[in-house]
């Protein structure tokens, strides 16, 4: 078995606990097991042949036996339990992160599909949105027989307490999930992919439009003789005399009126995106070796990826030496030509308590990425903590502002900030905020991605990887700046190779 099959087991395992709410600490064991995993230089079946799984950081007694289960099965027990077990009432998680939640829809959708009566499934509602949480999952799905579709999802053996109105089921996942399904027939399938995936005003403003616009009344229960008859939300938003606005967008954030004035974005797209330009590797506190990372960009078909190990006084992520971060410039150099994509040297720089930099300008100089971001002291004033990151961002050096407001979602809390004063100051120093694709950072959150495309910043839509699975979390920064409104034109990672390393260095030159 690969490791990469085991890693992704592990992984899966973690992100279950994780919806149904157990500790966190057990979740991140599994993480990091996982992150151990596909970091391997050998085979996994090796190392299990050789009894060597403890030696794996992380891996204790426990999660050895769970590896060798997977190796030696291809299967692993706990999982098949916990997917069919369910939860108490008092267990079942209120808020999921976006990227548990399109996971779970991933590996539900092929179940919900081959149901007898189920031609049709897509996820709606929030998850379609993409917000950063969502308080459950919803579902459209198009029958070809209602009675045979009712029944057939009343008997999935991971779906329980199901509650009918009419052809709407409330149920709840073995997981502990919340979900919601619209059943339709495949005609009204496109009118309901709409009506239940837009905000409520959002969905709302667009009925008034069309009907003062067609006399139709789209807000009719779909599955009746008069709801429309679509075969695209195209030709929905068409009835309004308006092109397509994108499910990121319908939040009744400005958008149904962008349209009307033939001003709303071209969203930036994952093909538009060139290289990661934050990820560690094991010289500091990433899980995997230099080469993995930038073979696993090589796979992503990336023309660039920047190397930014944490700095010197970031101990407890085996902070880099000034000694240290010159030697990995000299590794960097000397693995370039083995690789076709562009390796930059860079650093994730911590802003110290009085926002200076925890490296010395000199060494900076020396480097094509730097990215500054606070680690500590999260506690002081909404004054202090905004007058440190602004000092931070005067460093000519200082090309990003990682992770700007420090929150870990349902974990911690952002730290107070002024982000307007912020805002202005990265415009007027030419400091680009970070879109960190974290899965429970996503911060910058989109309100402030679209506050700093309105005052003319750009944005970087970074990953911050430790381990090659985790540079896939691109597609949720690229989700959070699809909210923020953010074009191609916005958004650093859109340039190529070699264009990107003008663009980033043009601050210091102007200083």
């Amino acid at each position: 078995m690969r490791n990469r099959d085991v890693a992704e087991m592990l992984e899966r395992a973690g992100r279950i606990l994780s919806l149904r709410g157990e500790n966190r600490y057990r979740i991140r064991a599994y993480q990091k097991a996982a992150r151990a995993v596909v970091s391997l230089d050998e085979g996994i079946d090796v190392v299990v042949k050789e009894k060597r799984l403890q030696q794996l950081e992380g891996v204790g007694s426990a999660l050895a036996e769970k590896i060798q289960e997977i190796v030696e099965t291809g299967t692993l027990s706990m999982l098949e339990r916990i997917e069919t077990v369910s939860l108490p009432p008092t267990k079942m998680n209120r808020t999921i992160l976006l990227a548990s939640a399109l996971t779970f829809s991933t590996e539900l959708l092929p179940q919900l599909v081959a149901l007898p009566g189920v031609t049709q499934v897509q996820v709606v509602g929030e998850a379609r949105r993409r917000r950063e949480t969502v308080t459950g999952l919803e579902f459209a799905l198009a029958v070809s027989d209602m009675a045979e579709a009712k029944e057939s999802l009343g008997a999935h053996k991971h779906l329980h307490s199901c509650r009918w109105e009419d052809n709407k089921c409330f149920t709840v996942h073995s997981f502990g999930i919340e979900i919601t399904f619209h059943l339709v027939v495949e005609e009204c399938f496109v009118q309901t992919l709409w009506q239940t995936t837009g905000s409520v005003t959002h969905v709302q403003k667009m009925a008034m439009i069309i009907k003062e616009k067609t006399g139709q009344q789209i807000m009719k229960v779909p599955g009746q003789s008069n709801a429309l008859q679509l075969l695209s939300e195209e030709e929905l938003y068409a009835l309004a005399n308006l092109p397509l606005i994108a499910p990121e967008l319908r939040e009744d954030g400005g958008e149904i009126e962008a349209a009307q004035a033939g001003q709303l974005p071209l969203l930036v797209d994952a093909a538009d995106y060139k290289g990661d330009l934050h990820i560690h590797t094991d010289w500091s506190d990433g899980a995997a070796s230099m080469k993995k990372m930038v073979e696993a960009a090589v796979e992503l078909g990336y023309e660039y990826v920047a190397i930014t190990d944490h700095s010197r006084s970031l101990k407890i992520a085996k902070g880099l030496s000034l000694e240290r971060l010159s030697q990995q410039q000299a590794f960097i150099k000397s693995l370039q030509d083995k690789y076709n994509i562009r390796i930059f040297s860079g650093i994730e720089v911590d802003i110290l308590d009085d926002g200076s930099i925890d490296a010395p300008n000199e060494v900076l100089a020396n480097l094509d990425v730097v990215i500054a971001s606070v680690h500590s002291a999260f506690r002081q004033s909404r004054a202090k903590m905004t007058t440190r990151i602004c000092r931070a961002m005067q460093n000519p050096y200082v090309q990003i502002l990682g992770h700007a407001t420090g929150r870990l979602l349902g974990k911690r809390e952002p730290y107070e900030v002024d982000m307007a004063e912020v805002l202005r100051v990265a415009a007027m120093t030419g400091t680009s905020l970070e879109i960190n694709s974290s899965p429970d950072r996503l911060d910058i959150n989109d309100s402030v991605a679209r506050r700093a495309k309105d005052a003319g910043i750009a944005v970087a839509i970074n990953t911050d990887a430790h381990s090659q699975l985790e540079l896939a979390n691109m597609l949720l920064g690229l989700a959070m700046a699809r909210r923020g409104w953010l074009e191609k034109k916005d958004v650093l990672n859109t340039s190529s190779a070699q264009d990107i390393l003008a663009i980033l260095q043009k601050k210091r030159r102007k200083h």
